[in-house]
């Protein structure tokens, strides 16, 4: 009882602050001097916030810091800072703020916390209302609508953003900063694990990001920002509830977050569920169907997902530490594996019985995932003299998933993994100041079963960075630096491989004996030392204008998967081969390992902005080239299977299938180079008309690049007056016949979406109810990024029901 007692104490004393006092107060207006009501004006370094009221007025009593930074935050204006330098005495410090016509929030992803107009690299940052009108039932799906950004789409189950073209391990995905740690990097059929139903913005960073998060970012960062751990003191309750019907699955959904807090300490609990059906199609799944294929469903797509969270904090003038746990269980199917075929599928609605059916008896693959994540975080500000604050987060997640066949168990994939990072900043020295930060991760992963295509392996990252800011008029220029230490050591493995050509003439396929190839193989560490270093600055060379230019030279450290594959992957239906292994083009690996080089890759990025008026735009233009670029493409070769050989001993039965495409994973020197554009119109205060578009050209020596995304453009309009909004949007995705070797072909398609919302209430409670429908023209769309494009098409037409409440 004593020790908690000291330590109740001790953590309270760091989190406290001198005993001196001075007041601080103002008025916040906007460039015509009218008041700004509901503005947050902050002191750096400190926990302390306050709200302008009715008259714009905001007070301070009893700052205890001899040096004041005060900041002013609005998301409908440009953001007003003023260093106050060493203060004696009470102050008054009246800002005026130039109204902003796109949301200017706080990008909590980057070292600095730019806005996002101040931000010297492309970010679109998504906010809770607008998250809340486009969240689907996975990460890829939500985001792919944002300029830059598509989706894996392993069918409604499944899928992981992809921006610019990057992907699986060059797309950090990470919850409050700290990295998710599942496996959705390893395979597109393993869903990113993040909860995005009490998500208060998602912030995504295109290109490398490297600085802060690593090689693991050479492509970009997605960072889900929720309120798990509370950060600033509360007093009361606060949260919102939701439920909503899909047709398109028979979809139920129901979610609720509630924050509260008293004195020091505030606490926050949330938790969804998620059931649904397969899912409806326009058509056949396969482009090719077999004669017995149903209509009209996309089977082994039905879902059952809990997650609940809940998390406690303590927070002092000067300071917070929380913590939280999460809890997820969630099993989904696999498509593009089997046909259950004896009842057609209707539309009819099917009750809790009729759901459990659906997912638990149908033949083919699901994944049933149990992960449990602890997290923590702290902030101590003015820790000593010179320094603004110091931060501290760290998480340890306990990851499962078991493949399940035809109602057997098969593989089963671990991965106990942890994330620690600890950062400090500087007060300005010569008008710099930035911070300075370490991280460590480490991963414990391992597969056991016929589909454990990886080698059981360990993985440790060391990692040092620094990045500083500065000033100087109209021009902020940020310099940073990054040195990470990456070591493997992977277990034992037995390849075990028999291969044939895949455009071999049949007859002699059927006189061809096949030799099987087994080979042992023994790994010694592999270790990689990656620098990446990065120059940019922002130019607001007129009010509401300005141009941002990044140059990078990012290196990228293989992931575990593109070196050490060697197996099935049940999922892809593919023989995945890593980049250790020497494979010709005749299907012989050779028995001794390759050396494997890092990725190099030099990147510069230009951003145009106007972002004030009744119209405004962004246009982003890129350009990489990449030394040793690691990709995986298919081989043209096949691994022949026990499943295989089964078919040729019964020809009758008249099966085609030719064995498992081989996807090899290599290296080769990459030119990737696009752009992305967004702009806006407003034609009057209710309704605004945006359009967007982006391209993305991938080559590789004279190769195109496998599942390089298509060209596309989309345009929306929306409404907004009182309790009512809407909006009307249609996107256009042009055919991609700029394809890689062995890679087919795909066609656009169009898709036309609309929502409505009417939002009313009273007495504490805020009610919305809203309808949103998706593939209103029910157009069969294939997505090009997509390993089941051929097998998966995207939903049919959907029409969503929901209601919330917010209080």
């Amino acid at each position: 009882m004593k020790m908690r007692s000291l330590l109740s104490l001790t953590i309270a004393g760091l989190l406290s602050s001198p005993s001196f006092a001075t007041v601080i107060s103002g008025k916040v207006t906007d460039v015509s001097g009218q008041p700004v009501e509901g503005a947050e004006v902050s002191i750096e370094g400190t926990r302390r916030v306050v709200t302008t009221d009715e008259n714009g007025v905001y007070r301070f009593s009893d700052v205890k810091q001899t040096h004041v930074h005060l900041h002013v935050f609005s998301s409908q204006y440009i953001h007003g800072d003023n260093d106050l330098g060493e203060i004696v005495g009470d102050k008054t410090v009246d800002f005026s703020l130039t109204p902003s016509s796109v949301e200017n929030i706080v990008v909590t992803a980057t070292a600095l916390q730019s806005s996002v107009l101040e931000s010297v690299t492309p970010v679109t940052v998504i906010g809770a209302e607008r998250l809340r009108r486009i969240e689907a039932p996975t990460l890829g799906e939500t985001l792919k609508h944002t300029p830059g950004v598509q989706s894996t789409y392993f069918g409604p189950v499944s899928s992981s953003p992809i921006i610019r073209g990057n992907d699986g391990p060059r797309v950090k995905i990470v919850q409050n900063g700290l990295d998710v740690s599942d496996v959705s990097r390893v395979g597109p059929d393993h869903n990113v694990t993040s909860n995005l139903a009490s998500a208060t913005q998602v912030e995504v960073l295109r290109g490398p990001a490297t600085l802060q998060y690593g090689s693991g970012a050479i492509g970009g960062v997605v960072n889900i920002v929720d309120k798990r751990i509370v950060q600033h003191q509360m007093d009361g309750v606060e949260g919102e509830a939701e439920v909503s019907y899909s047709t398109v699955d028979n979809g139920k959904f129901a979610r609720g977050d509630v924050t509260g807090g008293s004195g020091n300490f505030a606490w926050h609990i949330d938790g969804y569920s998620r059931n649904t059906d397969d899912t409806d199609i326009p058509g056949y799944a396969s482009v090719e169907p077999d004669e017995d294929e149903a209509y009209g469903v996309l089977e082994s797509t039905a879902m059952e997902t809990s997650d609940i969270t809940a998390g406690l904090s303590y927070i002092g003038e000067e300071g917070y530490f929380g913590f939280a746990v999460e809890q997820l269980d969630n099993r989904y199917g696999v498509p593009g594996h089997s046909h259950e075929h004896e009842e057609e599928h209707d539309d009819e609605d099917h009750d809790d019985e009729d759901h459990d059916e659906v997912l638990h008896e149908e033949e083919g693959v699901l994944i049933d995932v149990d992960m449990t994540r602890y997290q923590a975080a702290g902030e101590w500000h003015s820790p000593i003299r010179g320094l603004t604050n110091a931060k501290f987060a760290a998480a340890y997640t306990d990851y499962e998933h078991v493949e399940i066949e035809d109602g057997e168990q098969g593989t089963i994939f671990t991965n106990k993994s942890s994330d620690i990072r600890a950062s400090i900043s500087h007060e300005e020295v010569d008008g710099w100041h930035g911070v300075l930060g370490v991280q460590f991760q480490h991963s414990d992963y391992e597969a056991e079963g016929e589909e454990a295509f990886t080698p059981a392996n360990t993985s440790s990252n060391y990692a040092v960075y620094l990045v500083e800011q500065k000033v100087v008029g109209d021009v902020t220029f940020e310099l940073g630096g990054r040195v990470e230490y990456t070591e493997y050591d992977a277990d034992d493995s037995e390849l075990s491989l028999e291969v044939t050509h895949a455009d071999e003439d049949e007859e002699e396929e059927d006189h061809e004996e096949h030799e099987e190839q087994v080979t042992s193989y023994s790994f010694n560490k592999y270790d990689f030392t990656s620098t990446s270093l990065s120059a940019g600055l922002n130019w607001e060379y007129a009010e509401g204008r300005s141009i941002a230019t990044t140059l990078s030279r990012s290196e990228r450290a293989p992931s575990q998967q593109e070196l050490f594959s060697a197996g099935q992957h049940l999922a892809t239906q593919s023989y995945e081969l890593g980049l250790v292994f020497d494979l010709d083009e005749d299907g012989h690996i050779e028995e001794d390992l390759k050396d494997v080089e890092k990725e190099v890759s030099t990147n510069i990025d230009v951003t145009f902005r106007k972002f004030t008026g009744d119209w405004g735009y962004t246009v982003s233009l890129f350009y990489n080239q990449a030394d040793d670029y690691i990709y995986q493409t298919n081989t043209g070769l096949l691994a022949i299977t026990e499943e295989h050989e089964d078919h040729e001993e019964e020809e009758e039965e008249g099966h085609d299938e030719e064995g498992t495409p081989i996807y090899y994973f290599q290296q080769a020197d990459a030119d990737i180079w696009g752009l992305e554009a967004e702009a806006y119109y407003d034609v009057n205060a209710q309704v605004r008309v945006t359009v967007f578009s982006d391209y993305i050209n991938a080559e590789i020596d004279d190769d195109n690049l496998p599942r390089t995304p298509p060209m596309r453009f989309g345009g929306n309009i929306s409404y907004v007056n009182d309790g009512l909004s809407g909006d009307v949007g249609v996107t256009w995705y042009d055919d991609q016949d700029d394809v890689a070797s062995y890679e087919t072909q795909t066609d656009g398609y169009t898709l036309l979406d609309a929502s409505v919302q009417y939002e009313f209430g009273g007495q504490g409670v805020e009610w919305i109810v809203y309808a949103k429908g998706n593939n209103l023209t029910d157009e069969e769309a294939r997505v090009h990024t997509s390993f089941l494009k051929d097998q998966a098409p995207l939903p049919g037409r959907n029409l969503t029901l929901g209601v919330r409440a917010l209080f």
